[in-house]
């Protein structure tokens, strides 16, 4: 007899874990989104000044003045960022066809890049750049942090309302009075940056006149997917 109660005490923890896994209701699974278009408001412009030739004291000077002269044209501007982003000295090798290569010179390369906001200037800027003796490597428009963090915050609430709006609705559908929601997620998507080809952005007619750009428009978006659960309900089968 005293072996009974034992045995019903060891199976009720067994019952109720049972009972836990077993879902209190229709689990559906949902998904949402939010997404608004902004005007680019900041631009990326790298470029690279390169010589080549056998004396590298002389490559190194004649590199070094090209990158003092664009600093300081562009020093003289608001609101934009300056930093070098590689810096290399490569020899440049001959090969003949009967014999041992030959180092007949060097190569050398330093990478710059600008980030402004001031986007009314960039024509200018790409025009000093080129003049100054440098090559444009790339231009770029592009949604700034600030303003996409902002745009992200908001968006990710319009998104978690339309998740409650499609939630509430097939609850209502299914005459179900409340849904509960297990699982949501968010993701977010940047857009593509703008970019310009550096022949179409550099072209200019006879007159020398600057280049007439577009910064355009990027989208950004954020999507919800998750999980709601119904209570369980009968429907007549006719």
């Amino acid at each position: 007899m005293r072996i009974l109660p034992l045995l019903i005490i060891l199976l009720l923890p067994l019952t109720a874990q049972a009972a836990d896994n077993e879902p209190a209701g229709t689990r559906i699974n949902i998904s949402a989104s939010a997404e608004t278009t902004l005007p680019n408001d900041e631009v990326v412009i790298t470029f690279r000044v390169e010589q080549e030739g056998k004396d590298a004291a002389a490559l190194r000077r004649q590199v070094n003045q090209t990158t003092t002269t664009i600093r300081q044209r562009l020093k003289q501007e608001h609101d934009l960022k300056q930093k070098t982003l590689s810096r290399n000295m490569q020899p440049v090798w001959n090969y003949p066809k009967n014999g041992q290569r030959q180092r007949i010179g060097w190569k050398l390369t330093q990478s710059e890049q600008v980030i402004s906001r001031n986007l009314d200037a960039v024509p200018g800027w790409l025009d000093a750049i080129e003049k100054a003796g440098a090559q444009l490597s790339g231009l770029q428009f592009r949604i700034s942090d600030t303003i996409s963090k902002q745009a992200h915050a908001q968006l990710q609430l319009d998104a978690i309302a339309a998740f409650r709006d499609q939630a509430r609705t097939i609850a209502g559908s299914l005459d179900a009075e409340s849904f509960r929601i297990l699982r949501l997620n968010t993701s977010t998507q940047t857009p593509r940056p703008m970019m310009q080809r550096a022949q179409m952005a550099m072209m200019a007619d006879a007159a020398e006149a600057a280049p007439a750009l577009s910064s355009g428009e990027g989208k950004l978006a954020v999507s919800v997917s998750g999980e709601i659960e119904l209570p369980f309900r009968d429907f007549p089968a006719r």
